[in-house]
């Protein structure tokens, strides 16, 4: 009887379809365009780009290491947040948008627009920041949003442009070098302060003295630099020449002839906002140019953008340009792994051992990181932040902190610390799980109402942030009456450098809504804001983030506020370097690394709390 009912039972089966690309497994493939093909990694919807990376990045790595050049096409990757991640997975700080030499806007936390330049005219190929002796080593694109015609970002093989280039051509750049000549004027070009990220000439005048960067002010106090730079690079990895500069693209010749001939006429040719000479100073054949341009043209790889397309690329081995195009397109571009002329020219093999080294030690906490962690664990590293905030004498010894930290799958859901219980009381059993609106949908206590106002503000605007931090810890309290921003005094205050913002205004406790939409604003694309007379805020994509740039904020007013006492004397970091600080100390997985080592300080203070 038994055989019978699963003979029937078999017979009654009816059959379900099955999506074959949903379970065919990825590999490497090729997708085939003009002048060549460029490697592809395609997935499929059902599949997120950032775990099948996370789950894949050997294979990822070993293929980009060969090809220098991957598209990512068909993953689950639907916004900017996703695709941060994804660049995370390769355990690659980040890099800022510096010296830009077109506009571009800030999206995110060093997540840029690509190059915001009229739709119907096209951007020649070029290598990153190689108009500079600095520029990033990896670069990605995410498509966000397809062109309705057009908008391809083409790209090409600079061993190829080096080696179809004519000799002759070569080798009178590569004995005479380049030499970029920019006017800075806000009715022409980007002004001198956005470019270069300062107000002040004299601290300008440092930075472009630091980087061998000649500088003129002019009578109307516009100003002239000029900077000579590589030709061609030896690939710090392969050891293979590629064409690297851009003086095809900076070259007057560049512009629509109606443009070029009403700017020489108008404002003198040296007056110009961008040109390029020989090394020397001697002009450029037009002619050179034009047959670079045309060597770059024949070696394009053009395919056409899809939604979710990531496209990430050795800047090095690899140029890329802009079609024009027509409707809307939205392309972001994250840089990082930074490199230096004189590390490409004179030291790459020492570092790259040191850079191998770091990436290791990367990788080691990278794989420690990966995984979606689950929610009790999540509420318990939430409960030991807030002892945290004790152990290092940030809690003012009340009830007034507060930090939010957004519940995983659910957006508008929040978790958040019990009102009128001390921080050191806190425990994963007694938080209150809230909505965007303050309501307790979880819990035994009342939310901090003001508190929560701030939060529910900043959490609405910027769906990136995980967690929010905000204390009226002592330093911090006090260095928010002086209404100033944290110098650049040591490696730890470089970690807020352009990454924090002022609220200079103090209107009681806040608990009406505009006054916290302000705060909101105010904080921008920033980690951290200041309140005047009032503490600290500081956000975070993850948990770990918001709590140890509180912390270490707390060590930056310290030091900031001695040192007004002896500020005549004091040597501050150059703008450049901090910059490149905040970028290796700031990441979330350097901030995870840290606030995993205070836990263990925490749990042996506290072991009530297990």
């Amino acid at each position: 009887m038994e055989s019978m009912k699963t003979l029937k039972g078999l017979m009654n089966t009816s059959a379900i379809s099955v999506n074959l690309d949903e379970v065919k497994p990825v590999t490497l493939t090729h997708l085939s365009c003009s002048n060549g093909s460029v490697p592809m990694f395609k997935g499929n919807k059902a599949l997120p780009l950032v775990s099948w990376i996370r789950d894949n990045l050997q294979s990822v790595q070993q293929a980009f290491e060969t090809h220098h050049a991957l598209l990512f096409r068909g993953f689950n990757l639907d916004s900017k947040e996703a695709f941060i991640q994804v660049t995370k997975q390769f355990s690659l700080p980040l890099l800022d948008y510096n010296e830009p030499s077109t506009p571009r806007s800030k999206v995110s936390d060093k997540v840029y627009t690509s190059t915001e330049y009229p739709k119907e005219q096209s951007i020649p190929q070029h290598n990153e920041h190689s108009y500079t002796t600095n520029w990033p080593k990896r670069i990605w694109f995410y498509c966000k949003k397809e062109a309705e015609k057009g908008g391809e970002t083409p790209i090409a093989d600079s061993r190829l442009i080096f080696q179809q280039i004519d000799q002759a051509i070569k080798e009178e750049f590569s004995k005479k070098g380049v030499l970029y000549v920019r006017n800075y004027s806000d009715k022409l070009d980007l002004p001198w302060q956005h470019v270069f990220q300062t107000e002040d000439p004299s601290v300008l005048e440092k930075q472009l003295k630091a980087k061998g960067i000649d500088f003129k002010w002019k009578e109307d106090g516009s100003l002239c630099t000029k900077q000579q730079a590589q030709v061609t690079l030896e690939h710090p990895d392969t050891e293979e020449s590629v064409w690297f500069n851009q003086a095809h693209l900076f070259h007057v010749s560049n512009l629509q002839n109606e443009i070029k001939e009403y700017l020489i006429d108008t404002y003198g040719i040296d007056n110009v906002p961008r040109n390029t000479y020989f090394g020397d100073g001697s002009p450029i054949p037009e002619s050179y140019l034009e047959h670079i341009r045309e060597v770059y043209r024949n070696n394009e790889l053009v395919f056409s953008w899809e939604e979710g397309d990531v496209l990430m690329l050795d800047n090095i081995m690899y140029s890329h340009g802009r079609n024009p195009f027509e409707g809307d397109r939205e392309i972001l571009v994250a840089m990082a792994d930074p490199m230096h002329l004189e590390e490409a020219s004179n030291g790459a093999n020492a570092n790259q051992v040191i850079k191998e080294t770091r990436q290791n030690t990367a990788e080691f906490f990278v794989k420690k990181a990966n995984g979606s962690v689950p929610n009790d664990q999540l509420k318990y590293r939430l409960a030991a932040s807030y002892r945290m905030m004790v152990s290092e004498q940030l809690d003012e010894g009340g009830i007034s902190g507060h930090i939010s930290l957004r519940v995983p799958g659910n957006p508008g859901l929040f978790w958040v610390n019990p009102f009128g219980l001390l921080a050191e009381d806190v425990k994963p059993d007694n938080l209150i799980m809230v909505d965007k609106k303050g309501n307790v949908v979880e819990g035994d206590h009342p939310v901090n109402v003001a508190g929560f106002c701030i939060h529910a503000a900043i959490h609405e605007a910027h769906p990136e942030i995980n967690c929010i931090a905000h204390t009226h810890s002592p330093w911090g309290t006090l260095f928010s009456a002086l209404n100033k921003k944290i110098l650049p005094l040591d490696q730890n205050c470089c970690m807020f450098f352009e990454d924090h913002a002022l609220y200079s205004q103090y209107n009681g406790a806040v608990t009406d809504a505009e006054d916290a939409q302000r705060i909101s604003k105010a904080l921008g694309n920033n980690h951290s804001i200041i309140l005047q007379n009032h503490g600290t805020i500081t956000c975070g994509a993850t948990l770990e983030g918001a709590i140890i740039r509180m912390i270490a904020i707390e060590r930056a007013y310290r030091l900031n506020f001695l040192a007004q006492q002896v500020m005549s004397q004091v040597q501050l970091i150059d703008p450049e370097v901090a910059r490149s600080t905040k970028d290796w100390i700031g990441n979330e997985l350097g901030l995870k690394i840290e606030f995993d080592a205070l836990l263990k300080k925490v749990e042996r203070l506290y072991p009530d709390l297990k």
